[in-house]
């Protein structure tokens, strides 16, 4: 056993999402050639798709899976009457309408909502996600009073659709100091949320196969390997394919 290699893993669950990877790690050497550094960050430096919580995209990702299979993303859009004209009315916006969501349900509830306004009409809007158990859309509907323009759609949309698409989604706009202010933060989700995410498990092993369940309801691999090191992922969204 001590001649096989070792495998440095780490596991991340959210909900029925898990995502994992293994690998045997190099270590850069300041004599290391251009050839030799360039294919031991090929192991250390795998592509942004492909890590277990690296970026901003990973860690809304895990988020968005601890809403599981009963998250629905809204839309929220201002009528002619009610737009706003700068980002803090926007906000000051989304406040009222949070204000009015806490009143109703009288009750901690998980969210995760992003303040957008740079593409399509170039109209500030909101999306927001909450939990079916907490809100229904008609309650929704009824709660938001800045237009009756307010759309709906399950989380995971289809099949084998992930969290990973709404992700990306919401990381798409960048703050840009106008529209956007530097300082605000691109999407937010609350406390309750937080506290819901386990750590990840971190161990060795001296095999780098990640099992995937047959019955996952969608799922996704990455592998590479080369004289220096190998690094493998894999995520996959456990069960209830509709």
């Amino acid at each position: 056993m001590s001649g096989e290699p070792v495998w440095m893993c780490v596991r991340q669950r959210a909900g029925p999402l898990v995502k994992e990877c293994r690998s045997i790690r190099p270590r850069l050497s300041a004599g290391d050639t251009l050839y030799e550094r360039t294919e031991k960050n090929k192991i250390l430096r795998p592509p942004r798709d492909s890590s277990v919580c690296r970026t901003r995209v990973d860690r809304l990702e895990l988020r968005l899976a601890l809403f599981g299979y009963e998250g629905s993303s809204y839309t929220l859009t201002f009528d002619r009457e009610h737009e706003p004209e700068r980002f803090q009315d926007a906000r000051r916006a989304w406040r009222s309408f949070l204000y009015r969501l806490k009143k109703w349900r009288q009750r901690p509830f998980d969210y995760v909502y992003l303040i957008e306004g740079k593409h399509g009409d170039h109209r500030y809007h909101i999306h927001l996600v909450l939990r079916d158990s907490d809100f229904s859309p008609a309650e929704v509907r009824h709660l938001w009073r800045y237009g009756e323009n307010v759309e709906d759609q399950p989380l995971l949309r289809y099949p084998r659709d992930s969290y990973r698409r709404t992700a990306k989604y919401f990381n798409k706009e960048a703050t840009d100091g106008i529209t956007i202010p530097i300082s605000a933060r691109t999407w937010v989700c609350s406390r309750s949320l937080l506290r819901q995410l386990p750590p990840a498990e971190c161990w060795r092993d001296t095999t780098g196969e990640i099992p995937i369940p047959k019955d996952a309801r969608s799922h996704g691999i990455y592998n590479t390997a080369n004289e220096f090191g190998q690094y493998r992922y894999a995520w996959y969204i456990e069960g209830r394919v509709c």
